[in-house]
């Protein structure tokens, strides 16, 4: 089975759910100043790169909102999230998160994860000689 974008996006928001049982947590965008605090999770720009025959690279690079009620709130969700949300199950596994870094614009903490992992393309299936012909001749006999 095959991991796909929405898995790891799934994975995310599933980890942030059980990190902070008390926050709401979504994948739609969200206005700030809603007064209550939230996590939004935004998928950046994903990748995949070819590695060797069937193998490939893909890398889902994730930016985090959370809207917090203080600075020291946002640094103490930041704290949290370096430890809590560096492995995230998926279909199949656990993927773990690299690249992590936070930085708090305009009362807005962003948390950034990256998470990258191998994924193989499945065999095409070739079609199979059906029937062959062979003719040969002997020598000396």
């Amino acid at each position: 089975m095959s991991v796909t974008v929405n898995d790891v996006r799934d994975g995310v928001i599933s980890k942030l759910k059980q990190l902070f049982p008390d926050v709401k947590v979504t994948g739609e965008e969200i206005k700030q100043g809603l007064g209550q605090s939230r996590f939004f999770v935004k998928l950046l720009t994903t990748k995949q790169s070819r590695v060797i025959n069937r193998r490939y690279r893909r890398s889902h690079p994730f930016d985090i909102h959370y809207f917090g009620q203080t600075n020291e709130e946002l640094h103490a969700t930041a704290d949290a999230l370096y430890d809590g949300i560096e492995y995230i199950n998926v279909p199949g596994g656990v993927v773990r998160g690299n690249n992590m870094q936070h930085e708090i614009v305009d009362g807005v903490l962003h948390f950034f994860v990256d998470y990258d992992f191998h994924v193989i393309r499945t065999k095409v299936a070739e079609t199979k000689m059906r029937t062959l012909e062979q003719e040969a001749n002997f020598k000396n006999g």
